[in-house]
């Protein structure tokens, strides 16, 4: 039997990535006070993955101690008011940086995105629509996944 854990990593210093889509939307017309970047990663995994959580922080090319914050979701999609943004021909992985992970059978990493207000909710879906139409998400070789 398997399943999909998924984790997600953040920024724990300035991400310019994030600052850079927050200026890039301001001057599409979307409106936010903040923009949250995080990368996903899925792993498919059996009932012998054992510590998945320890294996995935000791992997530096995800996480980074000095630099990021590793977290585990409690759902395999998105939350509400978020978008996870995904390569339209994804194949699963089986090794991250070369190295295999123990009961992992396949791998996915997706880029999640959040648009928060002056009062730190979500934005409008109509808005997040918006960014993901006008720059969050190229069509031609990306899908948005939402709830």
């Amino acid at each position: 039997m398997s399943s999909t854990r998924t984790f997600a990593v953040t920024l724990t210093i300035p991400d310019n990535e994030a600052f850079t889509a927050y200026e890039t939307l301001g001057r599409l017309g979307v409106q936010a006070a903040r923009v949250v970047r995080a990368d996903i990663w899925q792993f498919e995994v059996d009932e012998s993955s054992g510590d998945l959580a320890s294996t995935v922080a000791s992997i530096e090319t995800i996480h980074n101690p000095n630099k990021h914050r590793l977290a585990e979701r409690e759902s395999d999609r998105p939350a509400p008011g978020e978008v996870w943004i995904a390569s339209r021909d994804e194949t699963p992985a089986t090794v991250v940086a070369g190295r295999a992970i123990a009961g992992v059978r396949a791998i996915r990493r997706r880029t999640a995105w959040r648009l928060l207000d002056d009062s730190g909710r979500d934005v409008a879906p109509a808005d997040l629509d918006r960014a993901v139409e006008t720059f969050l998400c190229n069509p031609a070789f990306q899908v948005a996944i939402t709830v």
